[in-house]
Order: structure tokens, then C-alpha cells, then sequence
């Protein structure tokens, strides 16, 4: 008779199935992850390399701005010139003139490694729109997995991810360079961190937090309110239970909040050369982000942005998907305290509310402002398919639904991009023009418009100093003109009338006529 098989014990089976189920859920996280940055990369493709070509847009004004301001910092040897906020004057294209100056109206952590990047990448036009994508990517990799840890459902943290990358706001400016994505890189990894601490409760995971939260102050002002806002969190909380749990992380948070306050103060003085002159800074960019617009045509602007920004079909199922889960979670109130990802919603909205109304005026003249306001969406969208998971059939149902209106949102993102392609008045041959004045001996442009013309709006911003080392300034009066600076003009038929009656009002001498397609250059030198 044979021997019957005897069944291993369960013991001996556990490990490799856990194994087994591990390697499964990696391979579905990397999957998911990978599809959500396809889907990024699609967007923009064939983008990357285009030139800037009309920087008043604020599509293009910070990549110019701090590829220029990098490309500074990398000439530069000196400490105080490797943190990708360095601005230096030139006489022509790499010869500098003066001393450098610092912008620190923002932390600037993140744009000190921007500058460490363009010193292997070089300062072309792809390097700020690939480190760009790579903190976008950032956030929603970061959001991923938030969405993971508090819901334990795959298919929710990927519905709210992949809404979140298709919000027309977060697409279209995905690979611009932009202080508040910069917050939300670090926002998101901060409360990621806070949600592996409550769920491990190790004490590495306690220091990781800390050291993120600290290092958010020095990335920018609004991941510096998200620590400030989990703060408050968690101090009521701790004062309704007196949990030690939080009662720690409270006290790490105290800590990192005033280590980064400290590091941030000195990091300013160190670039000012003293406190009174970061101090200055930071008042005059505080006051007039903060000037006070009337309110009435403050919340028109904005209802105008957030139609723009998220489409009036998403704002509406935003409110629905909120009064459903506010119900839900009514129901649920006795037998449950809200979870993290209700406190994720919350500190991110504060957050974005915050910004917005405290510097009114910055949020009005800035349609990007409104950044912050994606991730409480996308969390609306994570947390209305996680509660449908009792039920599988509502669950691939709810999926479904927020693939379909991520699919609604890219397009109507595509539209948006279009658009802001449509409104650039630079052409590619502009640039070409610039670009020939680089070896140039001058100290600056200043452009005379002679005529009314749409174009006069051009010359604005830093496209200038980004492909020529010089700025551009447009003149109001004859006074403006003077010599050693190189003058612009648009290219008209009667060009030589036209300079002589610029020559006459300047009482100054254009010479060296050099023109491109649209606009001639000048050499300005006393009469």
C-alpha cells in the first residue's frame, strides 16, 4: 500500500505565498506608476525642445527665469552662487559686469537642485521641462502613495492619480517650473512620511518625517502651511485623546518647524549678506503679493480661473462626490473618527485657501496659483472609489467613471495647451534674430514703440535675458534711451525715417542696423 503524502504545515507555505502575493502587489504599484507617467509623457511629448517664445506668459516666464538664473550660478565658483537664485549683469553674452544679486522672495531648496541638475544637462530649453515633469511625476508618485497606505485599494490610489495628472491645470503646467509644485512635491512626501510613522509607529520612520517636515521650509511657503496645518492637526487631536503616538510626532513636528525656520533665516541672511537685507526682500515681496485687491473682482477672477483650471463638469462632480462623502461619513461618525485621508483633504484645501486669499494679489494676476487645489480634487476622486469597495461591481463602476472623466479633463487640457500656444506673439525666427546679438557690446535693450500694435506686448519678461545674458526694458520717454544700449524697433517699410525720428526724440544715435524678419537692433551712442 502507498505511503499517503503528508501535507506540509501552514507554516511552511505562508512565507513563500506572502512572498509570492508581495511580488505581485510591486509589480501592480510599478505598473500603475508607470502608466501614470506614460500618460504625463504623452501629454507633452514633442514639447520639450520648443523654444520660449513669448515669456509675458507665465507658461514660460519661470523656466526662462531660473534656467537664466542657473546658467548664472554654474559660470559662477563661489558658494553663494550654487543655489539657482544667483541674477549677474552682463556686457555681452557670459561677460560679466557688476555683482551678483540673490532672489529669495521664495525658499529656493529645490531650485538650488535644478541648478546642480543643468550643471550636467546644460541650461537648454528641455532641461527645465524634464526637471520639471520629474517633480511633477514626484507629487503624484507621492500621492499614489498616500492613497495606498490610508485606502489599501490599488485601484483607488490609481483613480485618484490619474485624475490628478489630467486636471487641465496640473497638465498643461506640468513641465513648468513653478514654485508651488515645488511645495507640493514636498507636501505630499510629508504627509507620506506622517502616514508611515501612525502605521509603523518606528522610530526611523518618526526621524524621516522630521527631516522632511523640516526641509519643507526651505522648498517654499506652502509646504511649509501643510506642516504648519498637520501641526495644528495634530495638537487637537492630541489634546482630545492624549495618544502618545501623536503626542510624539507632534512634538517632531514642533521641532522640525523650528529647525527649518532657523535654516531658513540663515540661508536668506547668508545670500543678502545680512539680515537686513533678506528682511527688505521678504517685505516687499510680502507686501505686494498681499496688496489688497477688492474682493468682488477677486472671486470673479477666480471663478474664472478655476472654470479654466478644472473645467465646470468636474468642479460640480467635485461638490457632488464632496456631499456624498459627507454623508457617508455622517452615518459613519459613531462608530468611526475620520481617517488621514479626510485630514489629507482638509490640510491641502487649507493650504491652497490660505494662499490664495492671503495674497490676493498674487493669486489674482497668477492663473497657476490655484496649484494647490488639485491634490484635495484628486483626493475626492481616491476617496469616492474606496468607498465603494464593499461591492466589486461598484467598484470597477466608480473606476470607471473617474478614467472616463480623466479622459474628459485631458482633452479639455489639450484645448487649454492649444490655446496657450495660440496666444505666444514670438515666432521661432525672432529668437533666431536674438540669438545673433549674443557677442553684442551692450548693457541692455530698449525697446522705442514707435506704433499701437499688438506686438509692443512682446518684449516683456525674461525671454531676453535667457537667450542674450541681457534685459529688456521699453521706453516711455526719450530719457529711456541711452547710450550703450542696444534699441529695438519694429521692422517698418520706411525704416530710415522712421530711425531718424527715434534719433531725434532720444537725442541719441542709432547705428549698426542689424534686422530680423519682425524687429531691427541698434547700437545707441551720444550724438
Amino acid at each position: 500500500m502507498a505511503k499517503k503524502r503528508s501535507k506540509r504545515p501552514a507554516a511552511e507555505v505562508r512565507p513563500t505565498e506572502e512572498r509570492k502575493t508581495g511580488r505581485g502587489r510591486i509589480l501592480w504599484i510599478s505598473l500603475s506608476l508607470a502608466a501614470v507617467l506614460g500618460l504625463e509623457i504623452w501629454f507633452c511629448l514633442g514639447s520639450f525642445r520648443l523654444p520660449f517664445l513669448d515669456t509675458r506668459l507665465h507658461y514660460s516666464y519661470d523656466n526662462a527665469v531660473f534656467l537664466f538664473q542657473s546658467r548664472c550660478g554654474d559660470r559662477s565658483g563661489d558658494l553663494r552662487s550654487q543655489f539657482g537664485v544667483t541674477k549677474q549683469s552682463y556686457s555681452r553674452w557670459g561677460e560679466k559686469t557688476g555683482e551678483a544679486r540673490y532672489y529669495t522672495d521664495h525658499p529656493f531648496l529645490v531650485k538650488a537642485l535644478f541648478q546642480q541638475f543643468t550643471r550636467i544637462a546644460g541650461t537648454e530649453e528641455w532641461t527645465s521641462r524634464v526637471f520639471s515633469l520629474a517633480v511633477s511625476f514626484g507629487i503624484a508618485a507621492g500621492f499614489f502613495v498616500i492613497v495606498m497606505r490610508l485606502t489599501a485599494s490599488l485601484l483607488s490610489a490609481f483613480a485618484g492619480t490619474v485624475v490628478l495628472v489630467s486636471l487641465p491645470l496640473f497638465a498643461v503646467y506640468q513641465t513648468c517650473i513653478k514654485f508651488e509644485t515645488d511645495g507640493m512635491l514636498a507636501g505630499v512626501w510629508v504627509f507620506a512620511a506622517l502616514t508611515g510613522f501612525l502605521e509603523s509607529g518606528k522610530r526611523s520612520s518618526l526621524r524621516a518625517y522630521g527631516i522632511l517636515a523640516a526641509l519643507a521650509f526651505l522648498v517654499h511657503w506652502t509646504s511649509a502651511l501643510l506642516v504648519g496645518a498637520v501641526g495644528l492637526w495634530l495638537l487637537v487631536s492630541w489634546l482630545r485623546r492624549r495618544d502618545l503616538e501623536r503626542g510624539r510626532v507632534l512634538g517632531a513636528t514642533i521641532v522640525a518647524g523650528i529647525a527649518g525656520i532657523v535654516l531658513l533665516a540663515l540661508a536668506f541672511s547668508y545670500l543678502q549678506h545680512g539680515w537686513s537685507g533678506a528682511l527688505a526682500e521678504l517685505a516687499r515681496s510680502f507686501s505686494v503679493r498681499s496688496a489688497p485687491v477688492p474682493l468682488p473682482e477677486w472671486w470673479e477672477r477666480q471663478r474664472a480661473y478655476l472654470a479654466a483650471n478644472f473645467t465646470s463638469v468636474l468642479l460640480w462632480a467635485a461638490l457632488a462626490v464632496a456631499v456624498f462623502l459627507a454623508a457617508l461619513a455622517f452615518r459613519r461618525a459613531r462608530s468611526s473618527p475620520p481617517g488621514l485621508l479626510a485630514v489629507f483633504f482638509f490640510t491641502t484645501l487649507a493650504v491652497a485657501a490660505v494662499w490664495l486669499i492671503a495674497f490676493r494679489q498674487g493669486s489674482f494676476i497668477h492663473k497657476y496659483w490655484q496649484y494647490w487645489l488639485c491634490l484635495p480634487i484628486a483626493t475626492l476622486a481616491a476617496a469616492f472609489v474606496s468607498s465603494l469597495k464593499r461591492s466589486r461591481l461598484a467598484l470597477l463602476a466608480g473606476t470607471a467613471g473617474c478614467l472616463a472623466l480623466s479622459v474628459y479633463l485631458l482633452l479639455a487640457a489639450k484645448e487649454s495647451y492649444a490655446g496657450v500656444l495660440k496666444e505666444q506673439l514670438g515666432t521661432p525666427e525672432d529668437i533666431a534674430f536674438l540669438k545673433t546679438l549674443r557677442d553684442d557690446s551692450f548693457q541692455r535693450f530698449v525697446f522705442v514703440p514707435v506704433a499701437d500694435t499688438p506686438l509692443n506686448q512682446w518684449f516683456q519678461g525674461p525671454l531676453f535675458e535667457y537667450y542674450t545674458d541681457r534685459p529688456v526694458v521699453t521706453s516711455s520717454s526719450g530719457s529711456d534711451v541711452r547710450a550703450g544700449d542696444k534699441a529695438l524697433l519694429l521692422r517698418f517699410r520706411q525704416r530710415e525715417s522712421v530711425t531718424a525720428a527715434v534719433s531725434n526724440w532720444s537725442g541719441k544715435t542709432l547705428a549698426n542696423e542689424k534686422c530680423g524678419l519682425r524687429f531691427c537692433a541698434y547700437d545707441v551712442a551720444a550724438p
